[in-house]
């Protein structure tokens, strides 16, 4: 597919120029969610160290246990991926607001300094079994890579509009999204997916979230002008623009994924 290099770039700059208000609280909560904040923590009831005055009435009653000691806490890593759908019926406004999310929220997750992807997913190779049976194979558009950079990755970004295109095949897409999560070395890891959810098969949602939940991935799912999302997913939220990523309905959602650590 060709992209407009021109019309990519004006995109990005145009969505980076112009954050949503509230995207500080924003930061903050994603912060909160995918960072460590006590790095350094300390050791109590210890007999040498630094006198730990709340425990000086032990100290009467004849303990030496009252001095407390600095522990290096091992900090809690996070790896995320982004899963933007890229389907026909997203055409047009859905596709916009999906990508002024994907660029901002790539933006959050540079200014927290954690490793991050961002990939768009349509139809791609269909395999027929016999009779109805069927097999799709989603195509992915990798816009932001493993390993680049947010700064490395604007055009392909900014280019996020010009894809939508072709079937949807959710199913296949975020099983692997799923999959590929689960296997990275990080302690917390988590796919936010934004989509349109039309025609979704809760049936099959539900098994993703079971198996997410088994592998140990954190999905949090983001429906654009589509409330069957929240139906599907136990984390969840529907949007209609772009100033929903600094309200108060998606800041209460990272606090309750972060919650539940």
């Amino acid at each position: 597919m060709q992209l407009a290099k021109y019309e990519a770039e004006r995109h990005y700059n145009d969505t980076v120029a112009t954050p949503p208000q509230g995207i500080g609280a924003t930061r903050t909560s994603l912060q909160r969610l995918l960072r460590s904040i006590d790095f350094v923590g300390w050791s109590r009831n210890e007999e040498s160290g630094r006198l730990d005055r709340r425990a000086l009435t032990k100290f009467a009653a004849g303990s030496a246990s009252v001095f407390s000691r600095r522990e290096h806490k091992e900090s809690e890593t996070s790896a995320v991926s982004v899963l933007v759908d890229c389907s026909g019926s997203m055409k047009g406004r859905r596709i916009r607001i999906a990508s002024e999310f994907a660029i901002h929220l790539s933006k959050l997750l540079h200014q927290c300094r954690v490793p991050f992807a961002v990939t768009g997913f349509r139809s791609g190779t269909i395999t027929t079994l016999g009779g109805d049976a069927v097999i799709e194979t989603p195509t992915f558009l990798p816009f932001k890579q493993w390993g680049k950079t947010f700064q490395q990755s604007a055009l392909l970004l900014g280019a996020i509009p010009q894809c939508a295109i072709g079937s949807t095949p959710d199913y296949s897409a975020i099983a692997n999204s799923i999959d590929e999560l689960s296997v990275r070395h990080e302690s917390r890891r988590i796919l936010f997916i934004l989509t349109d959810a039309e025609g979704y098969n809760e049936q099959h949602m539900t098994h993703l979230q079971k198996h997410a939940d088994k592998v140990g991935v954190t999905i949090v799912a983001i429906g654009i002008h589509a409330d069957d999302v929240v139906r599907c997913f136990v984390n969840s939220v529907s949007v209609s623009d772009l100033a929903d990523l600094g309200k108060s309905s998606f800041n209460q959602l990272l606090k309750a994924v972060q919650r539940k650590r």
